[in-house]
């Protein structure tokens, strides 16, 4: 049982790190605009901050084009507007 617990808590190791800094850029980014505003403009906002962090890093070559961390970042954001999402406000 120790052995399994000890697997599911080092299942964050497996996700690229990041993956990870993606993540929590998008728990960041929800927030604030979500103090400053409604979880609808935060829903609306975050997609288009997602890739467009993405292509900034296309256009300007200061980093590499990959949709997964767009994704990452909208996950992140998903994560903070769950409770919104499920209350249904």
């Amino acid at each position: 049982m120790l052995n399994k617990i000890n697997k599911l808590m080092r299942l964050p190791e497996k996700i690229a790190c990041d993956k990870r800094l993606h993540f929590l850029v998008g728990v960041v980014f929800t927030m604030i605009v979500m103090v400053m505003s409604t979880p609808f403009i935060a829903s609306i906002l975050l997609p288009i901050y997602a890739w467009g962090i993405e292509i900034y890093q296309r256009v300007t070559k200061s980093g590499t084009y990959d949709n997964y961390d767009a994704i990452a970042v909208v996950l992140g954001g998903v994560t903070v507007m769950l409770p919104y999402l499920i209350k249904g406000i």
